[in-house]
């Protein structure tokens, strides 16, 4: 699994540059299980296929998305305040692709 190698070198080094943590806890702490869900959602998919990919309940897939896109959001803040335009344009382009359809609508009551 590539994020678990990922996050165990990102442990190392933070070990090695003497930082106190735990390196099976810090891997443990990834939960890789919706990266499908949402690269699906991003790619196009209809909500209603990617609730089908996943036992994960429809407010939780929800949830998870409006947090991204506000993640993704301060992140492109960020990138906009230390002067980095390039990676500014890609968290903007990430926001772009994931707000869209029925997860952002203001109200289920149409």
């Amino acid at each position: 699994m590539k994020s678990e190698e990922t996050a165990r070198r990102v442990a190392r080094v933070s070990i090695e540059s003497k930082i106190e943590m735990d390196e099976e806890r810090y891997v443990d702490g990834f939960k890789p299980f919706m990266m499908d869900v949402v690269k699906a959602w991003v790619d196009g998919q209809s909500f209603a296929n990617i609730c089908k990919m996943t036992t994960i309940f429809e407010g939780s897939i929800v949830r998870c998305m409006r947090r991204l896109e506000e993640l993704l959001r301060q992140m492109c803040c960020a990138a906009k305040a230390i002067g980095n335009s390039e990676l500014e344009a890609k968290f903007t382009e990430g926001t772009q692709k994931i707000k869209r359809d029925i997860v952002f609508a203001a109200s289920l009551y149409l």
